[in-house]
């Protein structure tokens, strides 16, 4: 399933932002924005994420809001960037 992590930690905790970050990247994240990821996980990859993200927000103060949009919401989903050609 698909699964949109958004997160926002406050600059006083860069290091618990920071690996956050690269555990999103080992779980198969891909980077969207600064504080954008998302990934292909199954029932069980996505119960490991929300542990491992409970885990590391305990080291310091952020908020993570992760999101599991249908297969048809996620179809609809349209990118716009200045990189298209």
């Amino acid at each position: 399933m698909k699964v949109v992590v958004v997160f926002d930690v406050l600059e006083e905790y860069r290091e618990v932002r920071d690996e956050l970050r690269e555990f999103l990247k080992d779980m198969g994240g891909v980077f969207l924005q600064y504080s954008v990821y998302v990934a292909e996980l199954d029932e069980r990859g996505v119960e490991e994420l929300l542990r491992g993200v409970r885990r590391i927000l305990r080291k310091g103060g952020g908020r993570v809001d992760v999101v599991f949009p249908c297969r048809r919401c996620s179809s609809k989903i349209r990118i716009l960037d200045t990189y298209e050609v």
